[in-house]
């Protein structure tokens, strides 16, 4: 009930085309907490970029929710885009990338300063912190079923 509740939000043409591939294609799909509480949603654009939807239930009410972009620049960069519930949009530039292990930095953002996105298997752990690795605050997530 929840998984199509997250993505009611997202635009029918996000969720049509997963032929293209990704860099970060092992993102795709639905991850939710242990506890139910919290699930992430990740698909495939028409442009090659990934569109996500984040959100913790609790008590029955949305606590919180953001719609998150990965695609890449002019430059070439590879931009992690946030805009979380209530407050400013943030980007973070990709420092590390490899297989199942993202990094993305913004030192000039007040918290967090790094999201670490790390799957094993149908496992997904995200990360954020200060750059220093302070204030390190970890989410576990498992595919939804």
């Amino acid at each position: 009930m929840r998984v199509l509740f997250l993505l009611a939000f997202l635009p029918g043409s996000l969720l049509a085309n997963t032929a293209t591939e990704h860099e970060l294609d092992w993102l795709i799909g639905c991850w939710i907490t242990m506890d139910g509480k919290s699930q992430e949603v990740w698909v495939l654009d028409s442009d090659n970029s990934l569109a996500g939807f984040a959100v913790s239930i609790h008590d029955n009410s949305v606590r919180f929710y953001e719609v998150l972009t990965i695609k890449r620049d002019e430059a070439g960069l590879l931009l992690y885009t946030a805009h979380p519930s209530g407050q400013a949009t943030t980007t973070f530039v990709a420092m590390e990338i490899a297989d199942n292990n993202v990094l993305f930095v913004n030192a000039d953002h007040d918290y967090p300063q790094a999201i670490r996105y790390v799957r094993d298997g149908n496992q997904l752990a995200a990360k954020i912190s200060m750059l220093d690795g302070s204030r390190e605050n970890s989410f576990y997530k498992v595919a939804c079923e």
